[in-house]
């Protein structure tokens, strides 16, 4: 490492690609931001990390950087992360390995709140703002508090500012912010969100997927010459950078865009990817779904897709192209990694400090093996712990070999269909309709009359659109599309309904 690391290194040798952004898009201009030196980033970089991570960013075949962004661990964090995943190691490779169905004695998939839900409860209603006021205004000690059950649930709208509150209002008032980095959730379905994040929160995450993959037979250590992890997007503008990871031996990653438009030349993506062959690859199935179409030589030890619901044959697609575990992770943002599925499964709650409840409209939890809204509570994150936190997202909490598991995962979509004789129909219905005729990908609308347009990736969208009529009585208007653009921009959502009460 130099004595005097230097702030954002531009190689002026490589012209810059033309890229036709509009104004309000000025931060995704390669290196319009910057803030921090390279010290600053990765306080605890060593000279071979330090190599590695120029060989990336000043790779022949890279793409335009727009970004730089680093771990920001200390020493102390290192220390922590390093116990964090002595703990995961000692637990083997009992990995989550959920399979669909119901074991014929379990116990309830929700069980009573442990004992640090109690503690974070009583500690939030102390030191939160937006807490704080409501124990004063019933007259409560916060030292006397515990039950779950008697907090309201909270959700997007508290996060998101105006008369709600907003982030400032959800920050414990007794924790130093010197270390507080902004993270940000798309909005796809909202608003979008600037989260308080801690970098040993981050970090812990690495820690949860080395186990996770170790699970599923995969054991993930760094391998010179190749990049540790891709983080792969495909969109129009996104923040591409080059990093290590301090708490993974400084092993080098990268947040890469597929769209042509940030690659200085044809074949550099391909020759790039290739070249840095990433030893693990995170998406969502979109881009998942580009990269597995590309000519590119990859030769992955696991693939992780999130950020939307996988399909069966978009997970069979990836297996049949490199032959290696999917792992298909929900979480959200805010709340970070909840469950996980590694067949196509349930998803298993991962082993962090959450808690899950299942409510009905109403807030009342329901039984087991019915569906509701998923409302998380997580005491990970020193800057934002959530109390019952309601996802949006819908599923039925059931108990598995591996287990208390989400079936039916639905997210952001508590959407219901109307059939031909005004009854409704669940979502999920259409789901497992669509899924049995192999589409990769699919965006449904039902239209204020009552017709539905099906946009329709991969599988065998004719018998689709038979199928749905039968189940719906409804008419079906299909429309193939190539690629999953032509499913919308970003993370679109899979079911939408101009029919009141259908959304």
């Amino acid at each position: 490492m130099t004595d005097q690391p230097t702030p954002e290194r531009v190689t002026a040798e490589r012209a810059e690609p033309e890229r036709d952004l509009p104004d309000v898009l000025g931060e995704y201009v390669p290196r319009s931001a910057v803030a921090l030196t390279d010290a600053q980033r990765w306080p605890t970089q060593t000279v071979a990390g330090e190599r590695a991570l120029r060989a990336v960013r000043e790779h022949p075949h890279a793409p335009e950087w727009v970004h730089e962004c680093g771990d920001r661990l200390d020493a102390g964090d290192l220390a922590a992360l390093a116990d964090l995943a002595a703990d995961y190691a000692s637990r083997g490779d009992r990995g989550p390995r959920a399979r669909a169905g119901f074991e014929p004695a379990a116990p309830p998939a929700q069980p009573d709140q442990p004992e640090w839900v109690g503690a974070l409860v009583r500690r939030v209603h102390a030191s939160v703002p937006r807490y704080r006021r409501i124990a004063r205004l019933h007259g409560l000690d916060p030292a006397a508090l515990g039950p779950l059950a008697d907090v309201a649930p909270i959700g997007r709208a508290e996060l998101a500012g105006g008369a709600a509150g907003g982030l400032a209002d959800l920050v414990p008032v007794d924790v130093e912010l010197d270390r507080l980095i902004e993270g940000s959730s798309s909005g796809s379905t909202g608003s979008a969100l600037v989260i308080a994040l801690h970098p040993r929160s981050v970090a812990g995450d690495l820690m949860l997927l080395r186990h996770l993959l170790r699970g599923v037979g995969v054991e993930w250590r760094p391998e010179p010459g190749r990049l540790a992890l891709a983080s792969v997007v495909a969109q129009d503008a996104a923040f591409t950078y080059a990093s290590t990871m301090s708490a993974f031996g400084h092993a080098p990653m990268a947040r890469v865009n597929l769209d042509p438009g940030g690659w200085r030349r044809p074949g550099d993506r391909e020759a790039f990817l290739a070249a840095t062959d990433p030893q693990v690859i995170t998406t969502s199935p979109w881009p998942l779904l580009e990269l597995a179409d590309l000519d590119a030589d990859l030769h992955p030890l696991a693939v992780v897709s999130g950020a939307a619901a996988l399909t069966p044959a978009a997970r069979a697609r990836v297996r049949d192209r490199w032959g290696v575990p999917v792992l298909d992770l929900y979480g959200l943002r805010e709340t970070g990694p909840l469950a996980v599925s590694t067949d196509g499964g349930p998803h298993v709650l991962v082993p962090r400090r959450i808690h899950v409840e299942i409510l009905d409209p109403a807030g009342t939890p329901v039984a087991d093996g019915v569906r509701g809204e998923i409302v998380v509570t997580v005491d990970d994150n020193p800057y934002l712990p959530l109390l019952r936190y309601r996802t949006g997202d819908v599923a039925a909490l059931v108990h598995t070999p591996a287990g208390p598991a989400l079936a039916g995962l639905e997210g952001r979509e508590p959407v219901r269909l109307r059939r031909g004789d005004g009854a409704w129909s669940d979502c999920i219905n259409a789901t497992q309709l669509l899924q049995a005729h192999g589409l990769l990908g699919w965006r449904l609308h039902q239209l204020a009359g009552g017709d539905l347009t099906l946009a329709a990736l991969g599988g065998d969208p004719a018998a689709a659109r038979l199928s749905l009529e039968r189940l719906l009585d409804q008419p079906v208007t299909v429309t193939p599309v190539a690629t999953s653009a032509g499913l919308g921009a970003g993370k679109p959502r899979r079911y939408t309904s101009d029919l009141p009460g259908g959304a």
